[in-house]
């Protein structure tokens, strides 16, 4: 192919054309092209149909070849086309390798110039301006070439005209035209390491300081230290950017703290579900729920909280709870329903770190005395507590993401975050507040409807296909295929109840606040074992040390102060119930007296006077002997009688002291305390440690939960003793 062939450059080449410009055979390049399925057209000619090319279209290689050829001069160029300046070879940067990126826009650069060229060549003669105008135009417009104009954007004539003398100056090489700004000095920094660690210090601040306000301060520091600092703020910025790149987990824990860090830096364990089956691992959590419910304590609405426990392995919600707040009685309500729900008692039980999860009803405090580990060890669980502040671990949290959709659709949602609540609770929305408060009037969801929708949701939520190691299928389909058989729910109940230790004393035992009394106690000092349910306080189990039923003890209900003259029937009539059996465990307390007396003193009061001579009924009376008045003291032996009767109080006052001490100690703290304040009452003298027990033991949160009924046992300690004081004052 010819110089002057090339000078009006066409959109197409030919076989022919191909072969002159790479120097192979027209053969070669139509198995080239038959190869690599390059674009073409077909023109029929004579002979056959020729295949044309597009130019745009050919491989890079031979594109790179006929730009040369095509941009290479006709003539030498005259004095003022290449001022003296300009470098005859490319810049050191030309021979570092480019990217794809820079050599595809080279090339469209090409395309262009090849084009504007073709148009220059065509005009008339003092045509040129008005074919350039006309050119630059069409192009800028988008419309004439759209390809180009998006690789490249708007251009001016005198670009392209720079891109000229580009290519001539490098001897058609259009790879000249790649965008190599910046690459003299790629992988080099300007920021000396003395202003880097000025930056550092600064930019590396728990405040988070915005860079910007970094770069200020950078600066300012250096200026103070006399060190150089005209560079500009983009500058520092490519300089932190590039640096944080590279150190991105010291930027994020220093800036954001180690949670940041663990939930973007730090590497993550990935389980395989496919070794665990339904039912393996339960997952339980709270979420405050982010929609109010009316409080059916205090009457106001409140932002509850929420108990799930969702099996692992088909991300199925097995069982919930709604409480004011996270604690165990919701919990163990809400592991209950999961159990019947998954028809089996799971394998292990993977809880929150919270400190609900690790109360006394899971981790009973005396392990020694009650030989049983907690509720989960009952039911046959181990347990896993996820790391603290370690979301990732929990798989329930990404429900409660899920979860969200729920709340957005309740008519008192409060916002999954700050920054995402309603307007009517952001300041000065007083419109959306009238608008909320005219159609709630005042009113909210109850605990009722929150379980209606809750329990509606999660029916919906279970048929969802998704992904992950669901692999599309829906989390009812998995579980329903391996839930288990079904447990007993009165066997579950006696398995979930708490168990504490307690000393049996008059009332019965206390627990949880209150007294539960039954006959079978009557009579009884000794510790037992106690089962109650958190559900239901009404009543308590009582077995013995080595696991024997006692008896189910009610709740004993309190009588009114004045029932007869201020109560009403109702308190009247538990009053006398009261009264009525108390004299009944007196009637049985002197009924067995007299039968001991019957059977065990009386016969055994005989056999001793029939040893003596005397039979029963015939005791004979001895003459009493008339005591004579003594001599009057003196003084000497009215000082020996007092310093003996001195010496005895003083041996008699240290083995009470020691008595006390070791029946004191032997008690519980609650019978200790009750036993002091009999002493107390009955006048008795209190030692010093005692006293200071009686103060510890006012502070317990055992003593404030039961203030009452203390108050009430002091009231009778004091009254029934001063009564006795009084009678036998009397007598």
């Amino acid at each position: 192919m010819t110089q002057a062939a090339l000078n009006i450059a066409p959109d197409v080449l030919d076989s022919s054309a191909i072969a002159a410009l790479t120097g192979v055979s027209e053969r070669a390049v139509r198995k080239r092209a038959a190869r690599e399925s390059w674009p073409h057209t077909e023109t029929c000619v004579r002979g056959g149909c020729r295949k044309d090319f597009p130019v745009d279209t050919l491989p890079e290689d031979i594109r790179r070849l006929y730009y040369k050829e095509q941009l290479q001069p006709t003539h030498s160029p005259a004095p003022h086309a290449q001022p003296a300046s300009l470098p005859t070879t490319p810049p050191q940067s030309a021979t570092e390798p480019l990217g794809q990126r820079q050599i595809n826009k080279a090339l469209a650069k090409a395309d262009l110039l090849r084009i504007y060229m073709g148009r220059m060549r065509q005009a008339q003669y003092g045509q040129k301006a008005r074919a350039r105008r006309d050119f630059m135009t069409a192009y800028n417009s988008g419309i004439a070439y759209p390809t180009l104009f998006e690789k490249l954007g708007a251009v001016s004539w005198k670009t392209i005209e720079g891109w000229k003398r580009d290519v001539a100056s490098a001897k058609g090489e259009t790879l000249q035209l790649a965008d190599r700004r910046g690459a003299w000095c790629r992988g080099q920094s300007l920021i000396s390491e003395q202003q880097g660690q000025i930056l550092l210090k600064i930019a590396l601040h728990p405040n988070r300081r915005k860079i910007a306000e970094v770069v200020r301060r950078a600066k300012a520091v250096m200026g103070e230290m006399g060190i150089e600092n005209g560079y500009s703020e983009a500058t520092y910025r490519r300089w932190l950017r590039d640096w944080k790149s590279h150190n991105h987990h010291i930027w994020v824990f220093t800036r954001r703290g180690a949670k940041a860090w663990n939930d973007e830096c730090a590497y993550y364990i990935e389980r395989d579900y496919a070794l665990i089956n339904v039912g393996d691992i339960a997952v339980a959590d709270g979420h405050a729920l982010n929609f109010e419910i009316l409080n059916p304590w205090t009457g106001k609405p409140k932002r509850m909280t929420l108990i799930v426990w969702q099996d692992m392995k088909s991300s199925y919600p097995l069982g919930w709870e709604i409480m004011p707040t996270e604690n165990t009685q919701a919990i163990a309500s809400a592991l209950r329903r999961a159990i019947l729900r998954l028809g089996k008692i799971p394998a292990v039980a993977y809880l929150d770190n919270g400190r609900a999860f690790k109360s006394r009803f899971f981790k009973n405090s005396d392990l020694s005395q009650s030989g049983i580990s907690g509720a989960f060890e009952r039911l046959g669980m181990k347990t896993i507590f996820a790391w603290p502040y370690h979301g990732q671990s929990k798989t329930v949290e990404r429900f409660f993401g899920t979860f969200a959709e729920l709340e957005r659709f309740c008519p008192t949602y409060s916002g999954t975050s700050i920054a995402k609540k309603p307007p009517r609770m952001m300041r000065g929305e007083r419109l959306h507040r009238r608008v909320y408060e005219k159609i709630m009037g005042g009113e909210a969801l109850t605990m009722a409807q929150a379980h209606m929708a809750i329990a509606a949701w999660f029916d919906e939520y279970v048929q969802r296909p998704q992904a992950g190691h669901l692999d599309g299928r829906a989390p009812a389909e998995l579980f329903e295929a391996e839930k288990g058989p079904g447990v007993d729910p009165d066997e579950l109940r006696l398995l979930m109840m708490s168990v504490e230790i307690r000393r049996i004393h008059r009332n019965g035992i206390s627990l949880l606040g209150r007294n539960y009394y039954h006959p079978a106690l009557y009579g009884r000092r000794h510790p037992v074992t106690v089962r109650y349910d958190l559900q239901d306080k009404t009543a308590v189990h009582v077995f013995t040390r080595d696991g024997e039923y006692l008896c189910t003890a009610p709740a004993t209900e309190k009588a009114h102060p004045a029932a007869t003259t201020l109560g009403t029937d109702a308190d009247r009539e538990r009053l006398a119930w009261h009264i009525e059996h108390k004299k009944l465990q007196e009637k049985s307390a002197s009924s067995v007296a007299c039968e001991f007396l019957e059977k065990e003193v009386l016969p055994e009061h005989r056999r001793q006077l029939a040893a003596i001579g005397i039979e029963a009924g015939q005791a004979k009376l001895l003459p009493v002997k008339k005591k004579s008045l003594p001599a009057p003291l003196t003084p000497a032996d009215e000082q020996q009688i007092m310093a003996e009767a001195e010496a005895n109080l003083a041996e008699s006052t240290e083995a009470t002291a020691t008595d006390q001490r070791t029946r004191l100690e032997a008690m519980s703290e609650i019978d200790r305390y009750e036993a002091i304040l009999e002493m107390e009452a009955q006048g008795h003298l209190i030692t010093k440690q005692w006293r200071a027990f009686l103060r510890y033991y006012e502070t317990t949160p055992e003593f404030e939960s039961a203030r009452d009924y203390w108050e009430e046992r002091r009231v009778v300690f004091a009254t029934m003793y001063q009564t006795n004081t009084m009678e036998e004052a009397a007598t």
